[in-house]
């Protein structure tokens, strides 16, 4: 249909009628309108435009023309906004910003369902460790004292770690081993001395470490060969030429790299 057809053909009511919902909207409306009487929404669209504004939108008098209604009536209910909680038609007025609910307590209805409230938590009355009654306090407490604070930590902790088996005899003199750590595998420090010696000799090395080739042997250094640190005979006689494990793993290093390099 060109366009002087459609300003001089008159408007022609269809023959399926929809009705109209409340708050549904001018073009929803449209939509439903051209699908019960098979036709293409764009085109009822362009048909229901007035003469000579083919960008202009859908007029309200063509539209109750091929609907069969009063244009008022039509565009009241097409347009009338309900409220988003109870349904009821919103209050006309002019406002600042758009009203989705009709009352305060529809607003607090709706918030009430977006933020509900949190449920309760059962309160603790009772230490968990000792099973004392635990005084009132504002915040939530489970135990009554560090004491029994500490007390349930230890025994998660050593819920968690592995059992280890504790030996009960020195594995140097077969002794019997007195109350001590739980790593304790010897009775005194000459039983684990012995054994160090015993297991330097079956590996083929001297009992005790001795000094490198480039020191004299039998000759206390004043200091340490690393940071200058001054140092003593040791308590067994033993020559020292460092200081610290620190001092020893850094010469260590640095004779291993020495190594490397001559190797190389």
């Amino acid at each position: 249909m060109t366009r002087t057809a459609r300003s001089t053909a008159p408007v022609r009511k269809l023959p399926f009628q929809p009705r109209p919902r409340p708050g549904e909207g001018r073009t929803a409306f449209i939509e439903r309108l051209a699908t019960a009487n098979f036709l293409r929404p764009s085109y009822l669209r362009a048909y229901l435009r007035a003469p000579g504004s083919d960008k202009a939108a859908p007029s309200w008098e063509r539209l109750a023309a091929v609907t069969g209604r009063d244009p008022v009536v039509l565009q009241e209910v097409l347009e009338r906004k309900q409220c988003v909680e109870c349904g009821r038609p919103l209050p006309i007025g002019d406002y600042l910003t758009p009203r989705r609910r009709c009352s305060q307590a529809c607003r607090q209805k709706s918030y009430r369902k977006r933020h509900p409230k949190p449920l309760k938590a059962t309160r603790i009355t009772n230490c968990q460790e000792c099973g004392r009654r635990l005084p009132y306090h504002v915040r939530p407490r489970q135990y009554c004292s560090p004491a029994c604070r500490t007390a349930a930590y230890r025994r998660r902790m050593s819920a968690a770690r592995p059992p280890q088996i504790r030996a009960k005899n020195c594995l140097a003199c077969e002794a019997p081993l007195l109350s001590g750590p739980t790593t304790k595998i010897y009775c005194s420090k000459r039983c684990a001395r012995w054994t160090y010696t015993t297991r330097r000799i079956d590996q083929g090395l001297p009992p005790l470490p001795q000094p490198a080739a480039d020191i004299p042997r039998g000759f206390q250094p004043d200091c340490c060969v690393v940071c200058g640190t001054p140092l003593t005979l040791g308590t067994t006689g033993q020559i020292r030429l460092t200081c610290s494990g620190s001092c020893r793993a850094k010469r260590a290093y640095w004779r291993k790299k020495e190594k490397l390099a001559t190797a190389a």
